[in-house]
């Protein structure tokens, strides 16, 4: 192929170049309507919105919507009980995953807020972060979503499952 160009028995969708110049980017595919939380959110609230949005994570940013954080059902699971999951949490655990959180009541060992169980090192990546690399770093990291910024303000989300629909679409060709 030059030019930009697709030749004509091409079997990827129409309108798909192989070009690295016309590549799919993070701002093409991102989800930018993103659910977010702050440090100061309480993990129920968490847990609320985790179960209406069908989402296992979030981005957490401060006021100015700086991404200073990351928080999943794992946070919520295994730091939210000090990492020891035992008979005591199944309760808590099953509530995750249906309406009416259990866990997490006063005088409970668990944490109040989400600052407390955030995962505060992100892995994320600029708007014009091409779908190949997004790809890698999940793989690489074992990372299901990957936060969108710009600069340190974040934009959008991309998760694995967002991949797959573009490539279940066809408008990201498989090698």
């Amino acid at each position: 192929m030059t030019g930009g160009q697709a030749i004509a028995d091409d079997p990827r969708a129409p309108g798909v170049s192989s070009t690295r110049e016309e590549t799919m980017r993070a701002a093409d595919i991102m989800t930018k309507n993103v659910a977010t939380v702050t440090p100061e959110s309480r993990v129920e609230d968490l847990c609320d919105l985790f179960r209406e949005r069908r989402i296992t994570g979030a981005p957490v940013v401060d006021a100015q919507g700086r991404l200073v954080g990351i928080v999943s059902k794992d946070d919520v699971v295994f730091r939210g009980r000090g990492g020891d999951v035992g008979p005591r949490q199944t309760p808590d655990i099953r509530s995750l995953f249906s309406s009416g959180f259990v866990g997490f009541n006063a005088g409970d060992d668990g944490p109040a807020t989400v600052g407390l169980i955030m995962t505060r090192t992100v892995i994320s990546a600029p708007e014009d972060a091409s779908v190949e690399e997004l790809c890698r770093m999940m793989w690489e990291k074992r990372i299901h979503r990957i936060p969108i910024v710009r600069g340190p303000v974040l934009v959008g989300i991309i998760s694995a499952l967002d991949i797959c629909k573009v490539v279940m679409d066809g408008n990201l060709p498989l090698r």
